[in-house]
């Protein structure tokens, strides 16, 4: 199903590609700091925005236990599902910035569907369906692997247990309503804010907490690659210099919020590890 709808996606954004080479043009591209404001702050932000788009590249070693040749095929797959979304996402953005002035791209609430009026009347109701097909394929996976990451932490004991519970078709029951639950919770908290500044905290708080988990791994790596593998510490360095200078750029407002949920998973952690010591307990 993920794959069926990651195809149907991208059908619509090669549409535009393809559009935006035939009928864009130069002139229409934003100057590089529309705004004037410091570029180190603008350059901040923008590494927290775009990184928004690569969340989740981590999940590709989640079907480890099911794929043929793992430790082959899950950096494989990781490495080259992320260069490819980077190569659609910026031919697809590019193609935008050229078929749409600045001025009206920077208004437009639906830049993707204006881009492709020029090809008639059929050309926008096709990418709203794309769009569609693609918040599909994200909830999908989405789901998918928040409850795969719920059961991991309930069976190694770092959360409770009866988050590892199973059906009778092997799916992680309680992390499905959980995970969906939560998500709907601080959707719901945030309603208040309108649904376009609900949704952009939402995104700046997923990804400040992506990215807490990213700098956490690559100073990891940095830790256990610095005497035996230079050059793959060097790669962990610059990770973690990315992940840092983007979690900056979140603002004060997103980095009180995510620390104070960093802050409500301690003791939800604490209570993993003390059920899971008390049951190792021989009796």
């Amino acid at each position: 199903m993920q794959l069926l709808l990651t195809i149907l996606k991208l059908i619509p954004l090669a549409l535009i590609v393809v559009w935006g080479l035939i009928s864009g043009k130069a002139e229409n591209l934003p100057p590089v700091n529309p705004t004037g404001d410091e570029p180190l702050a603008i350059l901040s932000a923008t590494a927290l925005l775009t990184m928004f788009a690569f969340l989740g590249l981590e999940v590709g070693a989640m079907p480890a236990g099911n794929v043929k040749d793992p430790t082959r095929t899950l950096p494989r797959a990781v490495v080259f599902g992320t260069l490819t979304a980077a190569v659609i996402y910026i031919l697809a953005t590019a193609a935008v910035m050229l078929l749409i002035p600045a001025s009206q791209l920077a208004a437009s609430t639906s830049p993707f569907a204006d881009a492709m009026r020029g090809l008639g009347e059929w050309a926008p109701p096709l990418i709203t369906v794309g769009a569609l097909v693609s918040i599909a394929g994200s909830l999908n996976g989405n789901i998918f692997c928040t409850a795969q990451q719920s059961m991991a932490a309930g069976r190694e004991g770092v959360a409770p247990k009866v988050l590892a519970k199973l059906n009778k078709g092997e799916a992680p029951w309680v992390s499905l309503i959980f995970s969906s639950a939560l998500a709907s919770v601080l959707l719901l908290l945030n309603y208040s804010r309108g649904l376009v500044e609900a949704f952009s905290f939402l995104i700046v708080m997923t990804t400040v907490a992506a990215l807490v988990a990213y700098l956490m791994c690559a100073l990891a790596e940095i830790k256990h690659s610095w005497r035996s593998a230079r050059a793959w510490a060097a790669v962990a360095l610059i990770a973690a210099l990315y992940a840092a200078f983007a979690i900056f750029g979140a603002g004060q407002e997103s980095l009180i919020w995510g620390a104070v949920l960093l802050a409500l998973g301690v003791p939800v952690y604490f209570l993993g590890r003390q059920r899971a010591a008390v049951e190792a307990v021989p009796a």
